[in-house]
């Protein structure tokens, strides 16, 4: 099964440094094979027989016991990863301006009550969508200007998130 590991929080502004190339030999050394990364921030595209929360504990594992890291492992089939760019609500906007999308990649399902007050804050220009476990965000104001980040969406949901943009999306379906 090809697989889709999401890092959250490597190598943003100093913190959780971590080379791609030692984290491609320590993962070839495990349980994965045909290994790759794409850019510096935590992207992983591999093949394993385990099943997606197996690998996910294994690199967690694999982060703390290596290179002394305590973070989010988030790990899709790489087909659900394209299931997910294919089941955007705002695939018209995304077309037209595809800077402006990214995904939020969820450790679980939040409650419905809190997906309900979240969307509540959603705008023309701040929209989004919560979906199972996956956040569709269509912001227009630009990721550098709004206050929902990353941090906003966790708190407002109670789960664990990392976020990608639409390019960045789309090139872990290809690899």
């Amino acid at each position: 099964m090809r697989y889709v590991a999401l890092l959250r929080g490597i190598n943003v502004g100093g913190k959780n440094k971590l080379p791609m190339a030692l984290l491609r030999d320590a993962l070839g050394k495990a349980s994965f094979y045909g290994v790759t990364t794409y850019i510096q921030s935590g992207n992983i595209v591999f093949n394993s027989d385990l099943k997606s929360a197996q690998c996910a504990d294994i690199i967690s594992e694999l982060l703390k016991s290596e290179f002394d890291l305590a973070i989010p492992v988030m790990v899709k089939k790489q087909e659900e990863v394209s299931e997910i760019l294919k089941a955007s609500p705002f695939k018209t906007r995304t077309i037209e301006n595809s800077k402006f999308m990214s995904f939020g990649f969820l450790n679980e399902s939040p409650v419905q009550e809190k997906v309900n007050a979240t969307e509540e804050f959603s705008t023309e220009l701040e929209t989004f969508k919560i979906v199972d476990d996956v956040i569709y965000f269509y912001c227009g104001v630009g990721f550098g200007k709004t206050k929902m980040t990353n941090a906003w969406f966790e708190k407002k949901l109670g789960v664990t998130s990392t976020m990608r943009n639409y390019n960045t999306t789309l090139k872990l379906t290809e690899l």
